[in-house]
């Protein structure tokens, strides 16, 4: 909340790219995912990425209820804002600004985001956080949405969980088609890391590259 702000001076250009260089140490396993969708693609999933990511950490942020509802309700006043045209001078507000303007993300996802991560910060339950929501929206991004069902949907939470150290049986390997791949095929490391490996940054991007190529995830 508000610990991105953005010089006026700055173009969206090099918001997206701070917003880029953001999510590569945060979210890498995505991140490296994104790298297979064309440019103009990429920069939408790296906003939505960044929108989600100032959700999540929330629970970093704070513990208490009240401060935690505070943080979720800043985000909802900055989206009711920009459909009044007013935007806080937040990187990722900013960004959002222009991709919505464009109709190139859903407010009403992105609401329903904030809501489904404040329910799961105050049940102190990771594992209802919105992750199939996220990946709902980014296939929506990259025009592939008709090619999500509920198994893929439950694999994304299953692979949020498994990143975290949780314990989760993942379901069997399936494949998906090649529109999806940009947004999922991370879902791969849930193999690895269902046995307890540690992977090396070669062997991740391996594996990314291993689903983009085959779509096996």
């Amino acid at each position: 909340m508000g610990s991105m702000t953005s010089p006026a001076s700055d173009s969206l250009k090099e918001i997206v790219a701070r917003l880029d260089q953001r999510i590569r140490s945060v979210d890498e396993e995505r991140w490296l995912s994104s790298r297979y969708a064309v440019q103009t693609v990429r920069d939408v999933l790296i906003v939505l990425y960044a929108f989600y990511y100032e959700l999540a950490r929330v629970r970093v942020a704070v513990t208490d209820a009240t401060l935690g509802n505070i943080r979720f309700q800043w985000w909802r006043d900055a989206l009711d804002e920009l459909g009044r045209e007013e935007v806080r001078q937040h990187d990722v507000v900013i960004a959002m600004s222009d991709l919505l303007n464009a109709n190139k993300l859903r407010v009403s996802n992105l609401q329903r985001m904030i809501d489904e991560h404040e329910k799961a910060f105050l049940q102190e339950d990771r594992f209802v956080e919105p992750e199939h929501l996220l990946l709902t929206e980014a296939s929506h991004v990259i025009g592939a949405e008709d090619l999500i069902d509920d198994p893929l949907r439950d694999l994304a939470r299953q692979w949020a969980a498994l990143r975290r150290g949780a314990p989760a049986n993942p379901t069997k390997p399936r494949r998906i088609p090649a529109a999806l791949r940009p947004v999922a095929a991370h879902f791969r490391l849930r193999h690895a890391w269902s046995k307890g490996k540690v992977l090396s940054p070669f062997q991740t991007r391996a594996s990314v590259l291993y689903a983009m190529l085959t779509g096996k995830i």
